[in-house]
């Protein structure tokens, strides 16, 4: 095969360099140069005087796996405690090597040993219990759980980034796609999926900080039906990402009308029957309803297997 001369000068390829051929489901062909590259340790610099907590996340969710945080001053010790709180939140990141003007944070994962379905299933798990736990404070007036909830939210953090690093790898490279046998439009799917997740986990945290008093049970009783009715809908639609199922999604789709309904006339109750925590309901009712809706555009991301 003959490869255009500029492209191959433009890709850095020498005589002798190998380069994957790889057809995709259209019957297109794709060329990648980067393959060779593989095995290497993709590195990057960062001032340590520069953000350093949204420069480390750019940089992890790019995919570099070594980030060298260097300084024209001695690096004092409350710098070095400020980049270990913020590598915490990061998967497999840990500072292997440092000096008084340097350190070296490497993420020591290979992004593909770690299934992103796996990953998704877990991460919606932890959300989920997350979402049980932070209705069981509200309910019981329970302010310790609550507190639980909130700091369970970092590890769902943790694991968005980590899917986010390798769906963008899956992207951007088609070897990588490959060996991770997800085709890029899955993981633009998957993409927002996780982003949903991240998000039903926050609206778990918003619940749990709504936590005042015991509520009385007619009240719980009511907010049930429509918590049994979210925590349906968020089943079906994960479990669909994976194993699709029209019927399914056409659950989901009634149901979302069920929700809007049930919602609107329980703040309708509420607001009728008012009381000095009306509001604080109405905010736990707002989010059950937006967790309901995170579960409908993940169900719309579904796609027939073939």
């Amino acid at each position: 095969m003959v490869l255009p001369k500029k492209w191959v000068i433009g890709r850095d390829l020498k005589k002798g360099d190998s380069v994957v051929i790889s057809e995709r489901e259209d019957g297109c062909l794709i060329i990648d140069p980067r393959l060779p590259k593989a095995g290497t340790t993709r590195s990057t610099t960062v001032s340590i005087n520069s953000n350093l907590r949204w420069s480390i996340t750019s940089k992890y969710l790019l995919g570099f796996d070594e980030i060298r945080i260097v300084s024209e001053s001695p690096i004092s010790n409350a710098e070095r405690n400020e980049l270990r709180n913020i590598i915490k939140r990061f998967v497999a990141l840990e500072v292997t090597d440092e000096d008084d003007y340097q350190l070296v944070v490497q993420c020591l994962v290979d992004p593909s040993t770690i299934p992103v379905d796996k990953a998704m299933k877990r991460m919606n798990l932890i959300a989920m219990r997350m979402l049980n736990d932070a209705l069981t404070a509200l309910y019981e007036g329970n302010h310790d759980l609550a507190v639980e909830v909130q700091q369970r939210d970092e590890e769902v953090d943790r694991l968005f980034f980590l899917i986010v690093r390798e769906l963008r790898s899956a992207i951007q490279y088609p070897s990588m796609s490959e060996k991770m046998n997800i085709a890029p439009v899955e993981a633009l799917d998957f993409r927002l999926a996780v982003q949903y997740i991240e998000r039903i986990a926050d609206l778990a945290v918003d619940i749990a900080s709504q936590t005042s008093e015991p509520l009385e049970q007619s009240l719980v009783d009511q907010i049930q039906t429509i918590v049994q009715l979210v925590q349906e809908m968020l089943t079906k639609s994960i479990t669909n990402l994976f194993h699709f199922d029209p019927e399914k999604v056409s659950w989901v789709m009634v149901a979302e009308k069920d929700l809007i309904a049930s919602a609107t006339q329980l703040r309708h109750d509420l607001i009728i029957n008012a009381s000095s925590f009306s509001h604080s309901y109405l905010l736990v009712i707002d989010s059950l309803q937006k967790i309901g809706e995170a579960a409908k555009d993940i169900v719309d991301l579904a796609l027939p297997q073939e």
